[in-house]
């Protein structure tokens, strides 16, 4: 990349994560804990951990770049100090080591819900009652019903996380703003609801909504994903997913970026930058990882 693009790319990014006024960030629609896949309510609790500073996080995961397999290793919140250091690659790095493993935990949990479902149509049997139950559930939680089978299985999908990782570091400065500091928002999810934990953007002057708080970075992920999979503004990124599987082709993050139009008033231009991020930090590597096996 020529320089002059890079420090336009980097001053684009800071600003946008600092002034947090281009971006429309996606509403929670019903987001709630009971909604995550099963598979994730039950991560046991000696695979989270707490760091207050990024030294503790580089003495669990190592400074070299994340290889497979990934650890199950889920960091709940932000080093506290990650905004003060000041080698951008020792910050990106330390950011990709926090969000990675848990996009490829919650992928791996959507794709079992997939398989799942789709081993149900496939049995030729009529399902049982547990079965319909649990069939029940996920129709309800992407927001879909069990008669409309291709809108479930176009919504119950998983985000490459080159994309997922891209649009996170844009949202949160690389983890560094204020939202993801100090409310796990890493992708600054609106929320209209008074009900809900947030807390009002600073740059907005009398906003109508609050930037909601998280009580993990999980539970932030999912929420993003959750958006991306049921919003109605998201519909192409589903459909051409969806064209994806039928083609029997891998996901491609920098395609499925040309249809999050709709993700930012800048429209275009933010499509460009998530393509410039995946590029520039070569993130699709970490679309080819896997967790290690569990234990």
């Amino acid at each position: 990349m020529h320089p002059s693009r890079f420090v336009f790319l980097a001053g684009l990014v800071a600003a946008l994560a600092v002034a947090s006024l281009l971006i429309v960030w996606p509403e929670i629609r019903g987001l709630c804990s009971a909604c995550a896949p099963v598979s994730v309510r039950n991560i046991h609790s000696t695979h989270f951990v707490h760091v207050r500073k990024a030294e503790e996080l580089e003495t669990i995961f190592g400074k070299e770049y994340l290889t497979d397999p990934v650890p199950r290793i889920y960091v709940r919140s932000m080093p506290r100090d990650l905004p003060d250091i000041d080698d951008t690659e020792r910050r990106k790095q330390l950011f990709l080591r926090i969000v990675v493993p848990q996009v490829l935990r919650l992928n791996e949990a959507i794709l079992a819900d997939r398989k799942r479902v789709l081993q149900i149509g496939q049995s030729g049997n009529t399902p049982n009652d547990a079965d319909r139950a649990w069939l029940a559930s996920i129709a309800q939680r992407y927001d879909t019903t069990l008669a409309d089978r291709q809108t479930l299985l176009a919504r119950l999908d998983t985000v490459p996380p080159s994309l997922a990782v891209a649009q996170a570091a844009i949202e949160s400065g690389w983890g560094t703003s204020r939202f993801a500091q100090s409310g796990n928002a890493i992708f600054g999810q609106r929320t209209f609801d008074p009900d809900r934990a947030g807390f009002s953007p600073k740059e907005v002057e009398d906003p109508n909504f609050r930037v909601q708080r998280f009580q993990s970075l999980m539970r932030s992920i999912w929420g993003y994903m959750a958006t991306l999979n049921t919003h109605p503004a998201h519909r192409e990124f589903r459909q051409l997913r969806a064209q994806m599987r039928r083609q029997g082709n891998a996901l491609d993050s920098m395609a499925l970026a040309g249809t999050l139009t709709r993700y930012s008033e800048e429209r275009e231009r933010y499509v460009e930058l998530v393509r410039d991020v995946i590029s520039v930090n070569s993130l699709r590597r970490y679309d080819r990882l896997r967790l290690a096996e569990a234990p």
